[in-house]
């Protein structure tokens, strides 16, 4: 209680302080300047009453802007992402609402960041929706506890003290890092070091709170017994400062001398240097000139890693540095993020950046995780400030710097961390590591050390200890002892007993020399055979690659895998059809064709495993819209194709979604810029999507709408539930949102980027779309389907399952434009031209009963096998084992 009141009466004080410095506040809008307060108070609620009718959202950016100007930068690109919902970034966040937002300088001075705080939220008269920042951590602790006060969430991208992960003192608070312990870079670098095999360490740290703490708990993780592992420090020393902030180069001296270098039993060549970059870089470069330990395995964290000294002339080319910094993603989101940003830097003319900043991903994701918290509430609720970190603490978010999620201490969820490696004067990305040693995936092959050279095994932690030396009457003991021993055993081989089992000891060593020989001989054979069978694998998957047979409508002439599909092309009219069989207002600027060779060999590896397994591929064409993801990550892709990795939760699970109807994936459908590298620019009302073939395979309904419980349960999903006949699992669920039928996959490979189709809806732009028909493109064409030629009838004698000549019967003809077979699933749907010929064929021979079994006929459908019954005009699937059965009628136009 004495704390909560000495801290509210240093937050008045401050204020009090603050507004003293500048009596000249300007209040913002529907708030108006308090002289007894001394600052902007609401006029009878009525600038909370304005926010929420406007729906409009405040937050602040507190950034370093002299030594980061670079996250100001980013802040602002991505705010002006955000309200833009048409450019197919996050275009679902705050729909309603408009984004204001203000950077200010907190340095990184727990007072220069109370005062920015402080007279932002006295020139609004009300609380802020929330914070972006600090950098430093104790400028963090200083603006979390008086935006605590208030429940306004805080959001830092770097701050990594460990003690800002108390709930009680900072509820408000959360970070786009772990804490500096176990629970985050303490943790990770545990596990590296313990990934090398190495249990003993130096620690060398300097004369700071933070890099003092950080030691202490990497103390506290390393020393001691876990299982059979025990972690030792060797040697440890703590660096002074003068008083100008300096390192003292007498202490670094005293630090060197002090080192155990002449006591192998005890020393360590791995070093763990705990230091700001511009201390640490004085260390290792006094150490250089010192010819300190050369081969020593200098490891350092986040405050010095990947970052450079002003002066490099001293550094050698391969130090031998490791380093450890928050982890680098570079997936999907990080490089559309960076595309977008360096799009907009080239339009100002400016040189375009190759990577983002560091912290840089974090910033950004500090602002989005915040925006997509608000976003799920309505502008009430936004002002309720435990509303907002009740939100924010359940965000998941697939954000630039990776997956977002918070713990309950508001840390980020399971760290990761980038492995560097100093090479040739530059960091070098090595690998990653989590919190485990089992968790390290570190490429050995790409590190290099000192004195030990690159690509070579992780030199050992501990140095060779030399033999001891004994002396002299130590040595004269031992020889008398060795002849006393020689003597007795002569004496025992001459006895005939002991020559006995002497012999019979040696024969049964031979024979187990012999044993081990035969095995040795035939475990080298084994590894010669599998070796060969591996080649033949090798070979037999080339050649099955190249045999593999692609669709009859790709060019055999090129090898782009973007096909440009002309209005003088069949496949044009076929695609334009489907796209507005349910969007009638919908024209086509362009239509690709993907032929990606490795993709479609993929896709049918799928196909064949699924009639493999007894189970009907049951190939279907649907609608993919790719959202924010830029068409081509997908149809350049040489192993996936649609992946799960850019997959988001909807209402069955994360998964992979696919649509019957082309205007249910419009809502989905990608806006192309005025520059798609491959693709032409697109106009400004110009979407596309792709039109894809899928495997649905064995396939489940479930129905969102049928009760709360079956939707939460659907919402879960993240792989098919069971088939209760098979006992496997199905291989696709399938249900109805939106008027439309979707198919959702929950594994990559079973679909392929058929066609990409870009279009506008509205009026027909002739400049864009030069034919409305086909008949205006293709005036030589006909309108009915291409009839189906004699020689694909001659096995309908099999499904008819007669064993006679039919010699003297007439040719089959196919059923007239006018007679249509159709079979009901969901409404009447057409047989495909083949089909359509051998059903009516086999309907005129039942007529006319000239047939031993003519009530039936087998078709062939994909990989499925269907009887069909003229009898009771029903068809039955025999080749699945539900033999599922669905009616049939011949319709007449």
């Amino acid at each position: 209680m004495f704390a909560s009141i000495a801290l509210i009466s240093c937050v008045s004080f401050l204020t009090w302080a603050f507004l003293a410095c500048d009596a000249a506040i300007t209040c913002s809008s529907g708030t108006t300047f308090d002289p007894e307060t001394e600052s902007c108070q609401c006029i009878n609620s009525l600038c909370t009453m304005e926010e929420i009718e406007s729906g409009k959202i405040f937050i602040a950016g507190l950034f370093d802007t002299t030594n980061n100007p670079e996250w100001e930068e980013h802040f602002n690109f991505a705010v002006s992402m955000i309200n833009d919902h048409t450019d197919g970034w996050y275009d679902d966040i705050l729909l309603d609402t408009d984004l204001e937002t203000v950077v200010v300088n907190s340095d990184c001075n727990p007072k220069v960041a109370v005062s920015s705080y402080w007279d932002l939220k006295n020139q609004r008269g009300r609380a802020l929706h929330g914070v972006v920042g600090c950098r430093c951590s104790g400028a963090s602790i200083a603006v979390a506890r008086i935006a605590g006060l208030e429940n306004v969430p805080q959001v830092s991208m770097s701050s990594s003290s460990a003690r800002l992960s108390d709930v009680d003192e900072f509820s408000s608070f959360f970070r786009m890092v772990a804490p500096d312990d176990s629970r985050g870079q303490v943790g990770g670098l545990v596990a590296l070091l313990r990934s090398f095999g190495w249990d003993r360490v130096s620690v060398i740290m300097t004369d700071m709170q933070y890099t003092k703490d950080l030691a202490t708990a990497f103390s506290n993780a390393w020393v001691g017994q876990q299982g059979s592992w025990i972690g030792d420090v060797a040697y440890s020393h703590t660096v002074s400062l003068t008083a100008s902030g300096d390192v003292d180069k007498a202490s670094i001296k005293q630090m060197l001398d002090g080192f155990p270098t002449d006591d192998p039993t005890i020393n360590s060549r791995v070093i763990i240097l705990i230091a700001h970059d511009h201390h640490a870089f004085e260390i290792l470069e006094m150490a250089q000139q010192n010819n300190f330990q050369p081969d020593s395995i200098w490891v350092g964290t986040d405050a010095w890693s990947n970052r450079f000294p002003d002066d490099n002339s001293w550094m050698p080319s391969f130090p031998g540095y490791l380093g450890l910094v928050p982890y680098q993603y570079k997936g999907m989101e990080n490089k559309n993020y960076l595309a977008r940003f360096q799009a907009a830097q080239r339009s100002k003319g400016m040189d375009a950046i190759t990577t983002l900043p560091t912290y840089a991903a974090e910033t950004v994701d500090s602002l989005l995780s915040l925006a997509t918290a608000l976003s799920s509430l309505s502008p009430k609720q936004r002002r309720e400030g435990d509303l907002v970190i009740s939100a924010l603490r359940n965000t998941t978010l697939a954000g630039v710097s990776g997956e977002i999620r918070f713990t309950a201490e508001g840390d980020r969820k399971n760290p990761r961390y980038t492995v560097l490696n100093f090479q040739d004067k530059a960091w070098v990305d090595v690998g990653s590591v989590g919190l485990t040693p089992d968790s390290a995936e570190i490429n050995i092959d790409h590190i290099c050390w000192a004195e030990a050279g690159c690509g070579v095994e992780p030199p050992l932690d501990k140095y060779d200890v030399p033999p001891i030396r004994l002396p002299s009457w130590v040595n004269v003991v031992i020889a008398l002892c060795s002849l006393a021993i020689i003597f007795l055993g002569l004496k025992y081989w001459r006895s005939k007993e002991g020559k006995k089992k002497l012999k019979s000891s040696m024969t049964e060593m031979q024979q187990r020399i012999n044993a081990m020989k035969d095995i040795d001989n035939e475990l080298e054979d084994l590894d010669k055979q599998v070796e060969a069978a591996q080649r033949r694998k090798s070979s037999l998957l080339k050649k099955r690659a190249d045999l593999q047979d692609v669709p009859n409508t790709w060019s055999t002439d090129t090898n782009e895998t973007l096909v440009n599909v002309s209005p003088h092309d069949e496949q044009y009219w076929l695609v334009n059809d489907k796209l507005r069989e349910t969007m009638g207002d919908a024209w086509i600027s362009n239509v690709w064709r993907i032929q990606n060779h490795q993709l479609w060999n993929y896709y049918s590896f799928h196909k064949n495993r699924l009639a493999m397994t007894g189970v009907g591929h049951n190939e279907h064409l649907v609608f993919h819209g790719s959202s924010s993801l830029e068409p081509s990550i997908i149809y350049n892709d040489r192993q996936d194709g649609f992946m799960m990795q850019f997959s988001r939760k909807g209402f069955w699970g994360r998964g992979i979604y696919f649509a019957q109807k082309s205007d249910y994936s419009n809502s989905y459908s990608y806006k192309p810029g005025t520059d798609c590298s491959e693709r032409p620019g697109a106009g400004s009302s110009e979407r596309e999507m792709f039109l894809a073939k899928l495997l649905v395979g064995n396939e489940i309904l479930m129905d969102i709408n049928e009760s709360a419980s079956k939707a939460a349960e659907c919402r879960e999903l993240t792989v098919p539930p069971t088939d209760p006949q098979t006992g496997l699992k199905f291989n696709t669920v399938t249900g109805y949102t939106g008027g439309s039928q979707v198919w959702i996959v929950y594994e990559n490979g079973r679909a392929y980027p058929d066609y990409l189709i870009r279009y506008y809806r509205g009026r027909r732009d002739p400049s864009r779309t030069p034919f409305m028909t086909k008949q205006e493109a293709m005036p030589d064409s006909k309108n009915h389907p291409t009839k189906t030629k004699s020689k694909a009838i001659p096995d309908l004698e099999t499904g008819l399952g007669h064993s006679g000549s039919h010699a003297s019967l007439p040719a089959p003809v196919p059923p007239p434009n006018a007679v249509t077979w159709e079979y009901y699933d969901a409404g009447w749907k057409p047989y495909d031209d083949a089909a359509q010929v051998k059903i009516d064929v086999g309907y005129q021979l039942y007529l006319t009963k000239k047939t031993a079994n003519s009530g039936r006929v087998n078709i062939q459908s994909g990989s499925w096998t269907y009887e069909v019954d003229f009898t009771s005009m029903m068809q039955t699937n025999i080749s699945h084992p539900n033999r599922t059965q669905r009616k049939i009628r011949q319709h007449v136009v």
